[in-house]
């Protein structure tokens, strides 16, 4: 059977068929900075925090959105967006 992987799905990894390989497989999460990263800096920025506090953001993965690749061919499956 053939699955499809949703375009969007939850910020934790999860277990599914990779549609390139066709293994079963969890997927890897990374963070990666998103829409909500960059307003937060820029935000910062604008309001006094330009001695690099305005990269925080860029240091919290709670506020970076978060890419699912497969384990086995390394192909990005879909992205989490936190905003």
């Amino acid at each position: 059977l053939f699955t499809r992987m949703p375009r969007m799905g939850p910020a934790i990894p999860v277990q599914s068929i990779c549609h390139y390989c066709g293994n079963r497989i969890i997927t890897v999460t990374t963070p990666v900075p998103g829409v909500l990263t960059w307003l937060l800096c820029t935000g910062l920025f604008v309001f006094g925090c330009f001695l690099g506090c305005c990269f925080l953001p860029f240091c919290m993965d709670s506020l970076m959105d978060v890419k699912h690749t497969c384990p086995v061919c390394q192909q990005e499956l879909f992205c989490y967006h936190r905003l």
